[in-house]
């Protein structure tokens, strides 16, 4: 606002007249001229008009302003009528306390003054003209800020509350609700506010906010009530209400842990190389179950697993020196009740028995086992043997196995190279104990067949495993004799079997097994081959399962499954809530682990002590030991499968940019950082397939093809090499590897040797889940009920053998009087088989029915 105000200067005039002096006429002959007085000069008249930011007036004679204004003085209205102004002077002739404002431009027309403290001011303008001044005054009255209008306006808005419906959930369960998906009509961001409208009486659960995404534990039976409310930019919201009810209470773990005294050592001693041998036996009972683990072991140590001599017993052998933790866990079925028993074995390096033999008067070839004549004498030779510390050795022959009747003695047995003279046909044995400075012992052995060799005794199966009821069968059809004799006998025995076992073999003298287990355990059947002259033993490891041992419920729908040799866990995602279990079928616990949404692909990476989890958009890092999410990181794009490395790097396939290429993208899982990105040969736009560890490959099946890429599992690289391999079998997926990554199964049946996806053979049958291992040389099928391809099996299907020739079903068992059907199989630590099976219904899409792990 402007506003213009003039002050007229009142000019002090003196009072004396001004004469006008006329002639004198005075009768005089002679007058004089007349005379004419100067005029006085004007004075001019001073005005001051000012202009202020924002500036008001409450009278023609003050001008208002805030402080921080600029405050305008115009002069140029100032007026003079004997001619123009030629000077201005601005002075400040009163201001507030505190003020240090000054005039600018003070001896133009126009000034400037910026005030700076709230008060009164007042400001004098002098202006000049012809000799003379004249002046006036402006008051200014300075407030402390700019007057704001304040208009009050409300706006009542109703939004629409959505209710779904109640899900049953169990107490303790963990219910993430994930708003990222809410959407503004009109194109703005959306806020969530999560809150606990009701909740049981007692609880003290509350709710984890965390962006979009909300996290509640209900601790006690009732409902809960969750509203979230979505509002946009301009105030508008629409609630949704959830309601859970926790009707179930997850089972009271009841678990009692004792330590017993072992009867031998705890701490044990061996050599690098030399077998150990370990028997739980002692803690077993016939409602418990027990296993072995490696609890602990030296870093550059390569051993991941132990070998099952027994249902009790395991050994191994120790490949560095060191302390190796070994630990037996036996649990009770009933009540719970635990006890583990740990055993540490100290291993150094011990010293090396190699052993060879020759025969007088002709030397024949080096151990360990050779045919010699009766009457010529054998020497045995252990000078080979040596210690690694270079200490001397001490040596110690027995001849622990003779004919029948032979009365042959060791000459030497404490020397290096003893001898003997063999007087019957027959095998003779040796063996040599070597012991070095340190009190370490290695043992080797060395055998002399004489005379005829022994029949070689061929089985079709030296291990099997059956549930109580289920019959064995086995053959020795295919042994033969070196020796030219007639036809060979057969003798069956029981040589081992469990208390109470009344079973026996019905006809004992044929070249086939067959017979039924009457109780659980374990059962040896030798069969005794002769070809008239010599005889020849073997036999058949039988476990017989209680058809209800091992067996523990899944209280949801198991979704994708893998199996963590290493921490010996099923890993299972699930939904509703979206979480990650991992269930110890020893144990008989399940630990949930939230997700922050719902999973598309899973895999475990090699070691087994990571689990990468692909979603939509982006994919998380979870470590399988310590049970916690590591990490969520964005995958820029939609992908289709994932594949996780030992070293925390994921590899997710998909988005296809142009075909026949597909997009491959490393990520390190635990810092979200992209590593590189290439391409994926000839597949289709949402790629599945499996990771080599060991040779750095991801392979890729597509119908009938596969292709493989490189990558660097340790950096996150792609190394460049890739191959492809199409043939005329089915290269289906998903797709699985065998225990040591030799073989690659496809859901079609086919397998293939990953080092060059050469064809090797099919298992005869579509699979829904393989399992291999490469101890037992045996893989286990899970597939549909023959040709309905909508229904789950009752039976597992088994390959035995290097070229896995079919070897009989393993019938599922009845859990709580139903019958079970697998959806997939895998091997434990141990090499039992663990099957995930479900209740009440063989159909695939079935409702009502129970799952379960089962253990056999």
């Amino acid at each position: 606002m402007i506003k213009t105000i003039r002050h007229a200067a009142v000019a002090a005039c003196t009072a004396a007249a001004l004469l006008a002096l006329s002639a004198c006429g005075g009768g005089s002959a002679g007058g004089s001229s007349p005379t004419t007085n100067p005029v006085a000069a004007e004075p001019p008249t001073a005005v001051i008009r000012a202009t202020a930011l924002a500036a008001t007036t409450t009278s023609n004679a003050t001008v208002q302003a805030p402080v921080g204004s600029t405050l305008t003085l115009d002069g140029t209205g100032s007026t003079s009528v004997s001619g123009g102004i030629t000077s201005y002077l601005w002075t400040v002739t009163n201001k507030p306390a505190g003020s240090t404002a000054t005039l600018q431009n003070a001896t133009t027309a126009t000034a400037t003054f910026a005030p700076d403290v709230a008060g009164n001011y007042q400001f004098t303008l002098q202006v000049g003209a012809n000799g003379t001044t004249a002046s006036t005054m402006l008051p200014v009255t300075v407030t402390a800020a700019v007057p704001v209008v304040n208009v009050d306006a409300s706006v009542s808005f109703a939004g629409p509350t959505l209710t779904r419906p109640t899900q049953s959930v169990s107490v303790g369960a963990v219910i993430a609700l994930d708003g990222a998906g809410s959407t503004d009509a009109n194109g703005g961001p959306v806020t969530l506010a999560f809150s606990l409208l009701s909740a049981p009486a007692g609880n003290t659960a509350a709710l984890a906010v965390t962006g979009t995404t909300a996290r509640l534990t209900p601790d006690a039976v009732g409902a809960y009530q969750v509203r979230v409310r979505a509002t946009s930019p301009s105030g508008l919201y629409a609630d949704a209400v959830h309601t859970f009810d926790a009707a179930k209470l997850a089972p009271a773990l009841a678990v009692s842990t004792s330590v017993s005294t072992v009867v031998a050592n705890s701490n044990l001693s061996a050599a690098v190389g030399n077998i150990v041998s370990l028997d739980g036996g002692g803690y077993w009972s016939s409602n418990s179950d027990g296993t072995w683990a490696v609890a602990g072991k030296p870093t550059n140590s390569a051993l991941t697993q132990l070998t099952s001599t027994s249902a009790w017993a395991v050994s191994f052998v120790p490949d560095v020196p060191g302390t190796y933790s070994l630990q037996y866990t036996v649990v009770d079925r009933s009540s719970g009740a635990s006890a583990i028993h740990r055993v540490a074995v100290n291993v150094e390096r011990g010293p090396i028995a190699i052993v060879s033999a020759s025969a007088a008067p002709v030397a024949q070839a080096g151990g360990p086992s050779y045919v010699a004549a009766t009457g010529s004498a054998v020497t045995l030779r252990g000078t080979g043997s040596q210690d690694p510390a270079g200490g001397a050795l001490t040596y110690n022959w027995v001849l622990d196995t003779l004919p029948a009747g032979s009365t042959a003695s060791l000459s030497g047995a404490n020397t290096a190279t003893p001898s003997f003279t063999p007087d019957k046909d027959g095998r003779y044995t040796a063996t040599l104990t070597v012991t070095n400075p340190a009190g370490l012992r290695a043992v080797q052995s060395v055998s002399v067949d004489v005379g005829s060799y022994a029949p070689v005794v061929v089985l079709d199966r030296s291990q099997a495993m059956v549930l109580q009821g289920g019959s064995i069968t086995a053959s020795a059809a295919s042994s033969y004799s070196k020796n030219n004799v007639g036809a060979l006998t057969y003798r069956w025995a029981l040589d081992t079997r469990p208390t109470g076992s009344n079973a026996s073999i019905s006809a004992p003298n044929g070249p086939a097994l067959s017979f039924t287990p009457d109780v659980p355990g374990s059962y040896y059947a030798s069969v005794t081959v002769t070809d008239g002259q010599v005889s020849a033993v073997s036999g058949v490891s039988i476990t017989v399962l209680s058809a209800t041992a091992g067996t523990v419920p899944l209280a949801y729908k198991p979704l994708l499954m893998r199996f963590s040799k290493s921490q010996n866990k099923l890993v299972v995602v699930s939904t509703n809530p979206n979480q990650l279990h991992l269930v110890d079928p020893s144990a008989g616990t399940d630990v949930a682990i939230a997700l922050p949404t719902t999973v598309k692909a899973m895999s475990l990476s090699a070691d087994g002590r990571l689990a990468g989890l692909l979603h939509e958009g982006s994919v998380s890092l979870v470590d399988v030991v310590t049970g916690s999410l590591l990490a969520t990181t964005g995958t820029s794009g939609s992908q289709g499968e994932v594949f996780t490395a030992n070293s925390g790097i994921v590899f997710v396939a998909g988005s296809s940019n142009s075909w026949p290429y597909t997009n491959v993208v490393a990520i390190n899982g635990r810092t979200g950082v992209t590593l590189g990105t290439t391409s994926l040969y000839n597949t289709a736009t949402s790629p599945r397939g499996v990771m080599s560890e060991s040779l750095g490959r991801l392979l890729i099946g597509d119908f009938s093809s596969l292709s493989w890429t490189g990558v660097n599992v340790t950096t996150g690289s792609f190394t460049g090499m890739n191959g492809q391999a199409s043939s005329n079998y089915s290269a289906s997926s998903p797709m699985w590897l065998s225990g040591d990554e030799s073989l690659l199964f496809t859901s079609g049946g086919s397998y293939f040797r990953v080092s060059d996806l050469q064809y090797l053979g099919t298992l005869g049958t579509a699979a829904l889940s393989v399992s291999h291992s490469a101890t037992d040389v045996e893989a286990v099928a899970v597939t549909t009920n023959g040709t309905n391809t909508s229904q789950y099996a009752e039976v597992l299907k088994r390959f035995t053998g290097s070229l896995l020739f079919p070897a009989g079903d393993i019938r599922l068992p009845v859990i709580n009087g139903a019958q079970s059907y697998g959806l997939a199989v895998f091997h434990a630590s141990d090499d039992r088989r663990v099957a995930v099976v479900q209740t009440g219904s063989n159909e695939i899409q079935a409702s009502g029915v129970q799952y379960f792990l089962i253990v056999r």
